[in-house]
């Protein structure tokens, strides 16, 4: 049995700056959320992880459907009364419809993929764009005028988009993996079985399809992601 393939990534949350103003709905410089992920751990520890971003907390939009902060990766709470939170996520369902008719993801507009460096070689940075506006667009009570000058919120990282993992592989975009199709399922569990071939879906020829050059994934329960505990804290300031 060949040995099982693993990673730990850690994610830790910044901000762009200590203070928001309440004057300026959408600045030239909006304030950001800033997530970093670092390779902790891992099973080839020379190689690069790249991985699926879609619905995780790294997903910063530029692409067909919502990005993190639409999905809930975020959640504001007031220091001072933590019933005064700010929603940043969408509180309905969208229909975004079926997937595209391609196995390759690389084809399938809504989706992007990130590469993590080596343990030990930087780390990826995300930058999640908050302007006063879409601070609250989603917001149903809380408006700029309900908030005073001075009142600090902490951030903090929802555990679902955190933990979210999908496609994922060793390697990098622009490396060993540049013009590479991936392929949309899962290598097979530790029991030879393929979990994700959806019903009526042929089962596909694993050997012969990455000697065509198709990458598929590592098992998804095999990365796992951790976030730093540290408070994220701002400040409305006029």
């Amino acid at each position: 049995m060949p040995a099982r393939t693993e990673a730990h990534l850690q994610v830790t949350l910044t901000t762009s700056s200590p203070t928001i103003s309440l004057s300026q709905l959408s600045p030239s410089t909006p304030f950001q959320l800033i997530t970093t992920a670092r390779i902790v751990s891992s099973s080839k520890e020379s190689s690069p992880i790249t991985r699926c971003t879609n619905k995780s907390i790294l997903d910063n939009g530029g692409h067909g459907q919502h990005d993190g902060l639409f999905r809930g990766a975020f959640t504001i709470e007031s220091i001072s009364d933590p019933n005064r939170m700010i929603q940043l996520r969408f509180a309905g369902t969208p229909n975004y419809g079926g997937p595209p008719d391609t196995p390759n993801l690389r084809e399938w507009p809504f989706l992007r993929f990130e590469t993590i460096p080596a343990k030990g070689h930087g780390m990826l940075i995300v930058k999640h764009d908050l302007p006063l506006e879409r601070m609250f667009r989603y917001e149903p009570t809380l408006k700029p005028a309900d908030i005073k000058p001075g009142e600090k919120f902490r951030v903090s990282m929802s555990s679902l988009r955190l933990e979210w993992v999908s496609w994922w592989a060793f390697g990098n975009l622009e490396g060993d993996l540049k013009g590479k199709r991936f392929a949309k399922w899962q290598l097979p569990d530790e029991e030879g079985r393929m979990t994700d071939v959806m019903p009526g879906e042929e089962e596909p020829d694993i050997n012969r399809l990455q000697a065509e050059g198709w990458v598929f994934s590592e098992r998804h329960d095999h990365l796992t992601v951790g976030g730093d505990s540290d408070d994220t804290v701002f400040e409305f300031v006029e």
